[in-house]
């Protein structure tokens, strides 16, 4: 079923993944400058802080936008996943520049937990709104 819809869903999704793609060329260009000016001392989480929006929001996005079906994800789902996404960027960034510093902080380890809770989070309420969405259409 191709409906109008669908092309708004669809049109929704690659405006997203346009945005995310934006987000990682400006972790790219970040990072970038950030290693250029510190003499010759890298980080791989500075360096390859870009993989998060790409493979969390760019990757998502385009794959929803192409299946034959988008499903309307709930909005608080939506901004979990975001909030998520952007908690781990920056824990990447930060750690980034703890290691770069010369300095490591336990509380690093903070920003991969709660990215992750997040993330955990709005799967889970998609996975719960599919499931009801489902249960509601199957007649008893």
């Amino acid at each position: 079923m191709y409906t109008s819809d669908h092309k708004t869903a669809a049109a929704e999704y690659l405006k997203r993944a346009r945005t995310y793609l934006i987000l990682t060329i400006a972790c790219c260009l970040i990072g970038a400058v950030y290693e250029h000016f510190s003499f010759g001392v890298y980080s791989y989480f500075m360096l390859y802080a870009f993989a998060v929006p790409m493979v969390c929001g760019v990757l998502p996005a385009l794959f929803l936008a192409s299946s034959r079906q988008p499903s309307e994800i709930p909005r608080w789902s939506i901004k979990l996943w975001d909030a998520g996404i952007a908690v781990w960027t920056v824990g990447a960034f930060f750690r980034g520049i703890l290691e770069i510093y010369g300095t490591a902080s336990a509380l690093t380890k903070w920003y991969w937990i709660a990215g992750s809770i997040l993330l955990l989070s709005a799967a889970v309420l998609y996975v719960t709104q599919r499931v009801q969405g489902h249960s509601k259409k199957i007649p008893n």
